[in-house]
């Protein structure tokens, strides 16, 4: 015997080999290739770099000019400026965690690294701008604590939950909210112990206000020039090759397959583009796939309709031979053969004739979709009445009565839909209960879109656990002496909805009922326009 892997290793077999084509599919990336984070990183730092020499050369400034008291002073004025870029930059970070937690998008956190990178920066000109101010470096401790556990306790976890799929627990969301309002609340009392000390300054720095101007002239013209190079740089590192990597896939989504994705820019956006790349490559080995697929569909087709010719002509013919020398040979010889011996030759035409029987419903069953069904607008009422006449003779051995109300007109195979309907009623019969006449009706109503039949009898019913089993070819629940049939007449209803684009299941009956009603549904397209065109 062979063993049969488990379903989850198949999956994970299948996971590995995806995994191998796109790895091997996808393009290569330089290790010496920057990072966006990076170049933002050094851009920040140089920026600090920059503003803390503009404060150095600020203090050095004022030190020529004026006293001990208008450096104390000028070192609150950048103070409540940089506790301003420090706000703003946790304001980014939080913003940048949030939007990343929602989305999963990693632009969302561009924000938060870029805040990540300005504030070591912020905290480090901070503490050299208030180094004579014991109060305010309380004040800043606090602040920077407040913000250090808003990173541990909210910032990093939300970051990996996300990165995992997951969301961020409301406990969580909880403390992390109560540690960003504490920084905002330390921040908020570093600047009121900072204006506060200003205020006692400015009495101060009459003798010193135009070199105070002077280097604020400077300082904001260092900020213009940061923020024209800032805008440079963006514009650069991320507009650019976004734009162009917007162009590289529209050209692929637009049928372009042999288009090559370029790969230029940040080390994010590469990574981006050597993605989409990979799927590029794979969506063409694909595509060769499904070629070679249809293909083999085709030539399984072909082979299909051989099969369907020979079992309608080459097998039936030996058991119709069969059936008819057994039948000569019991009709010829009779007076020479005992009881047993008739008997035999009775199982081997009743054995060939099923077999005819099973040749032919395996036929019916792989002629259901082939080409040739007609499409056009059919009257069920009508599909109803034939059927009915099909199986007249059932009907009256079995003093069945059957009930049709109004159907629609639908747009489908008039031959299949005679056989779906003479099916259901050939089974409603057959399943009877012993010494009660077969009730059955048809029914069906307009459901969201489409049409919902219904054929309800007062038979044997279907229990729970067997009513999918009851729609596979071949399948019986009961023995061929008690109920007669091939196994077939359910599962080719089946095929015939789901030919027509319907569904078909078995509806659990109602309390204190007995019997089985099936339902199916059809396509209500040009239903409406058909019944209006036909009254």
């Amino acid at each position: 015997m062979t063993d049969t892997p488990p379903a989850g290793a198949a999956t994970a077999s299948r996971t590995e080999a995806a995994a191998r084509i796109w790895a091997r599919t996808r393009p290569t990336i330089s290790p010496r290739t920057w990072s966006l984070t990076r170049r933002l990183g050094y851009a920040f730092a140089i920026a600090a770099v920059l503003f803390a020499a503009a404060g150095v050369a600020f203090g050095l400034g004022l030190a020529s000019t004026v006293n001990a008291v208008n450096l104390e002073v000028n070192r609150l004025d950048p103070a409540l400026r940089f506790s301003s870029y420090l706000n703003n930059a946790l304001i980014n970070e939080e913003t940048g965690v949030r939007g990343y937690a929602l989305t999963r998008q990693r632009s969302f956190l561009q924000p938060y690294y870029a805040g990540l990178a300005a504030e070591p920066g912020d905290v480090s000109a901070l503490r050299n701008l208030i180094a004579p101010y014991p109060a305010l470096r309380a004040d800043l401790n606090s602040v920077v604590d407040q913000a250090n556990r808003w990173h541990a306790d909210y910032a990093v976890p939300a970051i990996n939950a996300a990165q995992l799929g997951k969301s961020v627990p409301l406990p969580q969301q909880v403390a992390g909210k109560q540690d960003f309002d504490g920084f905002r609340e330390a921040l908020a009392a570093f600047n009121k112990d900072a204006t506060a000390e200003r205020t006692a300054a400015l009495g101060r720095l009459h003798t010193a206000t135009d070199a105070t101007i002077a280097e604020a002239s400077a300082i904001g013209a260092l900020l213009l020039l940061t923020a024209v190079v800032a805008g440079i740089a963006l514009n650069a590192w991320v507009r650019r090759p976004l734009a162009s990597m917007r162009r590289e896939a529209q050209t692929v989504a637009s049928g372009d397959l042999n288009h090559k994705v370029d790969l230029t820019g940040p080390r994010e956006i590469m990574e981006l583009a050597a993605d989409v790349e990979a799927m590029r490559r794979q969506l063409i080995l694909s595509l060769d796939d499904i070629s070679f697929k249809a293909s083999e569909l085709q030539r399984s087709n072909r082979e299909l309709e051989q099969f369907a010719y020979v079992a309608s002509h080459d097998l039936q013919e030996p058991l119709r031979k069969v059936a008819s020398f057994c039948q000569m040979l019991d009709s010829r010889y009779a007076d020479q053969l005992d009881e047993r011996a008739r008997q035999y030759i009775a199982y081997a035409v009743d054995g060939a004739k099923r077999m005819q029987g099973l040749i032919n419903d395996l036929l019916a069953f792989s002629r259901v979709g082939q080409p040739g069904a007609h499409f056009r607008p059919v009257d069920l009422n009508e599909v109803a009445g034939q059927a009915v006449s099909e199986l007249e003779a059932a009907v009256e051995d079995s003093d069945a009565t059957i009930t049709v109300d109004r159907l629609p007109v639908i747009t489908g195979d008039r031959t299949l839909l005679i056989q779906l309907f003479a099916n259901l009623m050939g089974n409603s019969i057959k399943f009877r209960r012993v010494d009660v006449p077969p009730a059955i009706r048809f029914t069906a109503q307009e459901n969201g879109g489409e049409w919902e039949f219904a054929c309800q009898d007062n038979g044997i019913g279907i229990e729970p656990a067997y009513r999918e089993r009851v729609f596979v070819i071949f399948q019986r629940l009961h023995p061929r002496d008690a109920y007669p049939g091939t196994g077939i007449g359910l599962a080719l209803c089946r095929k015939i909805v789901d030919f027509h684009g319907g569904k078909i299941w078995v509806e659990d009956s109602a309390a204190g009922t007995q019997g089985t009603t099936i339902k199916w549904t059809l396509p209500t397209t040009t239903t409406r326009q058909v019944v209006a065109d036909g009254a």
